[in-house]
């Protein structure tokens, strides 16, 4: 299968945080599974670090090396993400998550995550 990590997702399974279920850890340990993380998530937390309301064990450096260690490929947003972003009902209002989602149903991804709104999105593969 074909893996979206959310945000949360993802600072959660680098900082160890028990709040991950194990299948996830599972998914993301798992080298025969294909894992992506939108640029997105990226900017997120740097912006949430830089504001003082994200404390990170690791660093900028140590987080590129775990997303390459666990081969968590970077994804880009595209035309046909933002086309999908403006039909989205406003179940969230996050601009982050949105373009999450959006990235997820146009690139066909299962999206992993504990989000209780995200979870609200039709069309939307969840894990």
């Amino acid at each position: 299968m074909r893996f979206l990590l959310d945000t949360h997702i993802f600072l959660f399974f680098i900082n160890g945080d028990l709040q991950i279920s194990k299948e996830t850890v599972n998914v993301i340990n798992n080298p025969k599974s294909e894992k992506y993380i939108s640029v997105v998530s990226i900017w997120e937390i740097v912006i949430k670090m830089n504001i003082g309301k994200l404390k990170l064990r690791d660093n900028i450096e140590s987080i590129y090396y775990l997303l390459e260690n666990y081969n968590i490929k970077i994804i880009h947003p595209r035309k046909r993400d933002f086309e999908i972003y403006l039909t989205l009902p406003l179940i969230h209002k996050d601009p982050f998550d949105r373009v999450i989602i959006s990235q997820a149903i146009a690139d066909d991804l299962t999206l992993i995550t504990d989000d209780q709104y995200t979870k609200n999105y039709p069309n939307l593969k969840l894990f």
